[in-house]
């Protein structure tokens, strides 16, 4: 890279894809249209701003990858911005369709093929989890389950009706020979067993999933409110660590009749807190559960909610997580049979089956709420667990207010701000997490881009 190739690309940069400055900007709606975290979203604007200065430098036809071309994709769309980069890099750029003919894709296999050699001349070694992925869950490296977690239920339902009679007919002859409370005791014993085994087996088989995740994946690059959604599935916990930070450097009061407004002390530090300022602002003293309403309903903190959901749902339709489902459906259903059985043998034979009858509307209800658990422990112990225990303590910035939040919960907040939370969770005014009402599923367009982007070139470019 020559000198003024240098001050060119320090320039590029540095340009604010996000100027002006709007609740829905550029890198919040880029986010949010293709559920990215927010580190993931910052790496692949970085490395679309080195395409973008290899089109502009080259001669040779450049190639991007899916992930660079979704955010070209979506830069095109913001016009005077793209303009206005273009200006700087010197070079109009423009983005061509392939035609997807079979001269097209040599021509486009080869481009990209260059474009590898000319970013790793320029910048070294392209990061994988932006340049060979298709999306940014295609680094967790999981392969999708053919039979989704709902069909097992009803084929696994099924199975349990059709079973009854042969475990009644295999157990019966057992079971006339054990009396209760023996057997009771010996059931809760087994079932108390059971659950145990399965959850240090669950925590185990988790933990290894996700050290099969690549490297470079997202998963490893989560911010400290991200974790804390994770960690406890409500938003409501992360606003109010951003508040907790903005109590204690003064910006905003908290005064004695349970109201707060902003003060002249003190200034936002973080793009978090200036969404929680400028609505302070707007709405002037007020009350945390009226603030809290406003901000639910805020872009930024809905990515969190809606890339952590995607996450989730990505790991949960899994064939890796299907198959620990569906050995833990198994186990537990074989369980229940066992009391269920029980309960059968009791009724033909003219026994008291009142305490059996309660304990498997009990059972059923634990492997209901088991098996649901299950379904968030990656998020809420698994991932959560790793960051505390080997990532955390490796950040340079570990001792931040955010991330001191993440690793001792309510711990850290002030005394005036736990009586506001107080407030806010009696007043029930939005409910839960509050994020009901803002969607955090990903469909079937999680992690979407636009795969068939071919390059360009010159003044030129194509997909």
């Amino acid at each position: 890279m020559t000198a003024d190739q240098r001050i060119l690309w320090d320039k590029a940069k540095q340009f604010d894809l996000d100027h002006p400055p709007s609740e829905y900007g550029f890198s919040i709606r880029l986010a949010k249209e293709n559920y990215w975290t927010k580190s993931f979203t910052e790496r692949a604007i970085l490395e679309y701003k080195k395409f973008m200065f290899l089109a502009a430098t080259s001669d040779m036809m450049v190639s991007p990858s899916a992930i660079v071309d979704t955010v070209w994709h979506q830069h095109l769309i913001f016009t005077q911005s793209y303009q206005e980069f273009c200006t700087l890099l010197g070079k109009q750029i423009q983005h061509i369709p392939s035609t997807h003919n079979r001269e097209d894709f040599q021509k486009f296999r080869q481009a990209k093929e260059r474009t590898t050699v000319l970013y790793e001349s320029v910048f070294g070694k392209q990061p994988h989890a932006i340049w060979h992925y298709n999306d940014m869950y295609e680094s967790l490296n999981l392969q999708k389950a053919k039979l989704k977690l709902r069909s097992f239920i009803i084929i696994g339902i099924g199975a349990f009706i059709v079973l009854t009679a042969p475990f009644y007919f295999l157990l019966r002859p057992l079971y006339i020979t054990i009396g209760n409370p023996a057997f009771m005791l010996g059931f809760i014993f087994l079932a108390g067993i059971t659950f145990l085994v399965l959850e240090l087996y669950n925590r185990s088989r988790l933990n290894r999933i996700t050290r099969q995740f690549d490297p470079e994946s997202f998963v490893y690059e989560l911010q400290p409110y991200e974790l804390i959604y994770l960690k406890t599935q409500k938003l409501s916990n992360v606003i109010h660590g951003v508040v907790n930070e903005l109590v204690k450097n003064k910006t905003i009061a908290v005064l004695s009749n349970n109201t707060m407004e902003l003060s002249k002390n003190g200034q936002a530090e973080s793009i978090e807190q200036l969404h929680v300022t400028s609505m302070l602002s707007l709405l002037g003293r007020t009350v945390y559960p009226k603030l809290m309403y406003q901000l639910v309903r805020k872009p930024l903190f809905g990515n969190i909610v809606n890339s952590m959901e995607a996450f989730k749902k990505y790991f949960n339709k899994s064939l890796k997580f299907g198959k620990l489902f569906y050995f833990n459906f198994s186990v537990l259903a074989v369980l229940l049979l066992l009391a269920f059985t029980r309960l059968t043998t009791g009724i033909l034979r003219d026994k008291p089956v009142v305490f059996i009858a309660i304990t498997i509307v009990v059972l059923a209800a634990l492997i209901y709420l088991y098996l649901n658990r299950l379904t968030r422990l990656v998020c809420t112990k698994t991932i959560p667990g790793r960051y505390r225990e080997e990532i955390v303590p490796t950040l340079h910035d570990k001792n931040s207010p955010a991330w001191r939040y993440f690793l001792l919960g309510s711990a850290v907040l002030t005394a005036s701000l736990a009586t506001l939370i107080d407030y806010f969770n009696n007043s029930n005014s939005i409910g839960g997490s509050g994020t009901s009402d803002m969607g955090g599923g990903c469909g079937s367009s999680c992690g979407s881009s636009c795969s068939s982007c071919g390059g360009c070139g010159g003044s030129g470019g194509g997909d």
